[in-house]
């Protein structure tokens, strides 16, 4: 048995891994500890602007596809206590900017699986490719501010998914006035992927030196400033205990 079977690990992500690389003691909470962050209004924003997306793509006109934004929007936000008015309010005007983006090509499918072996990482890495063009797989990025190059946790997203499918890959950032496309080449690509190996073999290597999930979790700091959910902190003692 691995390191991972160890733990309960089966696979790891894009999204783990870059957790585990910025934020180690938060990685140990989540997927040894099983202590789930909530979610918050920006995420589910995000999430709503890429169904508002696929609507346009799948030939929705604008207000349909707005409807179904703020459809998905209000399903995962129907339990929060906060103000999630401020994102909401954002929904509407970035689909309308989707709905000015010159796709690559008729859409062929979304959230397609795909999964990518790192030598020598017993368990694969797995991600989920929002939409998939003719010749390109295009993540979105709905944010409040369009960025001048592509964030490097995004890059080393889409340049999984670049390794594991073969085929060119890119970003679409948009905002409520404007959106911009930028392509991951070679270059960026290789220097990804080197970086998602070199922090999956560091943590096999720290899991592989921890005797157990107490052993693992009472050895590595939290920084709770990052942490979305609970709002209070929960004691170590009581995590280890649930645990």
């Amino acid at each position: 048995m691995n390191s991972f079977e160890r733990f309960g690990i089966r696979h790891l992500s894009p999204s783990s891994l870059n957790l585990w690389k910025g934020a180690p003691g938060l990685w140990c909470l989540r997927y040894l500890a099983g202590i789930k962050d909530g979610g918050n209004a920006a995420m589910w924003r995000g999430t709503a602007v890429e169904n508002g997306l696929s609507a346009l793509l799948r030939g929705q006109g604008l207000a349909n596809a707005i409807a179904a934004a703020h459809q998905s929007f209000d399903l995962n936000a129907k339990d929060s206590t906060d103000d999630v008015s401020e994102e909401r309010d954002l929904i509407a005007p970035m689909v309308t900017e989707c709905a000015k983006w010159k796709a690559p090509s008729d859409l062929n499918a979304t959230q397609l699986k795909v999964e990518y072996f790192f030598d020598p990482v017993p368990i694969p890495v797995i991600g989920y490719i929002d939409f998939c063009f003719d010749g390109i797989d295009i993540d979105c990025k709905s944010t409040k501010a369009c960025p001048s190059a592509p964030r490097p946790d995004h890059v080393r997203q889409v340049s999984l998914y670049r390794a594991a499918r073969g085929r060119n890959g890119g970003l679409f950032y948009v905002t409520g006035k404007r959106h911009q496309d930028f392509e991951i080449g070679d270059e960026a690509m290789n220097e990804a992927l080197e970086e998602l190996r070199a922090d999956a073999l560091s943590l096999n290597n720290y899991l592989a030196r921890c005797d157990s999930k107490d052993d693992a979790l009472k050895s590595l700091p939290v920084d709770w400033t990052h942490y979305a959910a609970p709002k209070t902190k929960i004691p170590l003692s009581e995590i280890l205990m649930a645990g």
